[in-house]
């Protein structure tokens, strides 16, 4: 069931030396014999649509650069199609914006988006940017402490709902 199952973490967990193709490459690793894991031998097939999905995720000119020269959104969207690679039916996003600028951000989730929709995968995104949540998501829900403080639609969630997950100032694009 895990190899069903594609991560996008907020710092990255790529292999810094490697290329981003090589990166995404690794996706593949569940599907391979330990031998051919060990030797990163992977076939034609696997080694084009790694690189058509660093195409899909805006990188194809980045494929044999070393992640570790890659910028916090580039190695973002690496991440994303390291994920794919896995050929998922879910992805699960731990904070994938947390630290990244204002436009990769909106790169980052545009391309979540899309690919959800293009590829017809459950994403599941935690975050903490609210006004990201309400822009992108079709389903939002809120914890506190465990517990469920709002279960709906982005549209349907309003300040009050927002301070009452939060425990703080209400935040004001909510």
């Amino acid at each position: 069931m895990r190899t069903q199952i594609g991560m996008i973490f907020q710092n990255y967990n790529l292999i810094e030396p490697l290329t981003a193709l090589e990166n995404v490459l690794h996706g593949r690793l569940a599907a391979k014999s330990t031998i051919a894991g060990m030797f990163s031998l992977y076939t034609k097939a696997e080694k084009q649509e790694a690189f058509d999905l660093l195409n899909e995720v805006g990188l194809a000119e980045f494929a044999y650069k070393r992640c570790r020269d890659l910028s916090g959104g580039q190695k973002q969207r690496v991440g994303i199609a390291r994920a794919l690679m896995q050929h998922p039916k879910m992805i699960l996003c731990d904070e994938p914006i947390a630290s990244l600028d204002p436009r990769s951000t909106t790169m980052v989730m545009d391309i979540l988006q899309r690919l959800a929709k293009k590829k017809h995968l459950i994403v599941l995104i935690n975050l903490h940017q609210v006004d990201i949540a309400k822009t992108y998501a079709d389903h939002v829900v809120g914890i506190n402490s465990g517990r469920l403080v709002f279960d709906g639609k982005p549209d349907q969630l309003d300040a009050m709902t927002v301070n009452e997950i939060y425990r703080s100032v209400a935040v004001q694009e909510a």
